[in-house]
């Protein structure tokens, strides 16, 4: 797949204003803001819907299901937050969330999956032919954890931006395991419903159901979870994809 370098910087620049669009400006209830950023997601999608039509390429196929099974114990990413709650015998705050809200919360999160996959897969990764498919794993996955920096634009105190810098370290892992598992099997929904099942249990249920987890428990997790997953990428590499010219052929 080919795009044009101006066409990758349009692409890149409706992202660029859907995320960081201030919406914290406007003094609304909070269930508005989501309103918006779902509205503006909805519409960044359909355009990039619009792009793969005219350009004929094929979004909505699974590839091979067998090959997407290997890729199961990645799921494991998907409950760190969650595994680190129940290991360090966290509490639950009192946070209120009602259904409404809760809905659009993952409607919310589901679009990003979607659109984030279409953009930081489908079309920056696809369109870094001219290197080696782990270098295209390696560069689409920064520029990925990069971009997660625009959240900084509701920052104000010290404390967040240490947790959009964590965001941005666990970016990057999240952008390894899925640009690794677009490059074997080329399914874009494979990428989608793993990227929104990472987002779904990490974020929005461990939210809702209101988690304290000590940051020790926290961090430990992600380093024990990222190394095992790493260890098995490396078994898939080397015993089943390395003797397959077909991929990661440098």
């Amino acid at each position: 797949m080919k795009f044009r370098f101006s066409d990758l910087l349009i692409f890149a620049l409706l992202f660029i204003f859907v995320a960081a669009f201030p919406v914290d400006l406007f003094h609304i209830d909070e269930t508005y803001k989501l309103l918006i950023h779902i509205s503006l997601r909805t519409l960044i999608l359909v355009y990039y819907i619009y792009v793969c039509f005219v350009n004929r390429i094929n979004i909505f196929k699974f590839y091979n299901l067998k090959r997407l099974l290997l890729f199961l114990p990645f799921l494991l990413a998907c409950f760190s937050n969650l595994i680190a709650f129940g290991l360090d015998g966290g509490h639950f705050a009192s946070v209120t969330m009602t259904p409404g809200y809760l809905s659009l919360f993952i409607i919310f999160h589901f679009l990003g999956a979607i659109v984030e996959e279409f953009l930081f897969r489908l079309f920056i990764q696809s369109a870094l032919v001219r290197v080696g498919s782990i270098k295209r794993i390696i560069y689409g996955a920064t520029i990925f954890a990069l971009f997660h920096l625009l959240n900084m634009v509701n920052i104000s105190t010290v404390d967040g931006l240490v947790t959009i810098l964590i965001q941005v370290a666990y970016s990057f892992g999240l952008g390894i395991l899925l640009g690794f598992v677009y490059e074997y099997t080329y399914s874009l929904p494979a990428c989608i419903l793993l990227h929104f099942a990472f987002n779904f249990f990490n974020t929005v249920l461990y939210q809702y159901m209101g988690c304290v987890t000590s940051n020790f428990a926290f961090y430990l997790t992600a380093v024990v979870i990222a190394l095992v997953l790493a260890a098995y990428t490396f078994l898939i590499y080397w015993f089943v994809l390395r003797r397959n010219d077909r991929y990661f052929k440098e």
